[in-house]
């Protein structure tokens, strides 16, 4: 599976950042405050991956989140959040309450990421399906 290959059960696609520019991750929880970075990225949501387990993230925790993409000026956007997944070292949040403008800078990241991804990814985005 190759880095732009969707699951089944997202609604909408991922993409992984591109090697050296990380998106970064200021998220505050119940018990826990990390700076990390996402392992992949929608406009539904975000996976991360940890060296540890921390309390507190837990299922259905809500969480605030910082995002900061790649060139992006270190400007980053806040959201709310809600903990969906937890697997060893990875968990997902799902987005609460994403703002117009933020999912707009979202969406344009991951077209950018897109740009080298197979034909068929490129014929969702132009259907407005990502």
């Amino acid at each position: 599976m190759n880095d732009y290959e969707q699951n089944n059960r997202r609604q909408h696609i991922r993409v992984q950042p591109e090697r050296g520019h990380p998106i970064e991750v200021d998220i505050n929880g119940e018990g826990f405050i990390e700076v990390l970075q996402a392992a992949d990225i929608s406009v539904g949501g975000m996976g991360i991956d940890v060296a540890h387990r921390f309390k507190g993230c837990r299922i259905n925790r809500s969480v605030s989140v910082i995002v900061t993409l790649p060139a992006s000026g270190g400007r980053g956007f806040q959201v709310d959040g809600r903990i969906r997944h937890v697997k060893d070292r990875r968990f997902g949040i799902q987005f609460v309450g994403l703002a117009d403008a933020d999912h707009k800078q979202l969406k344009r990241y991951i077209a950018s990421r897109l740009a080298d991804a197979p034909w068929s990814m490129r014929l969702k985005q132009r259907l407005g399906w990502i």
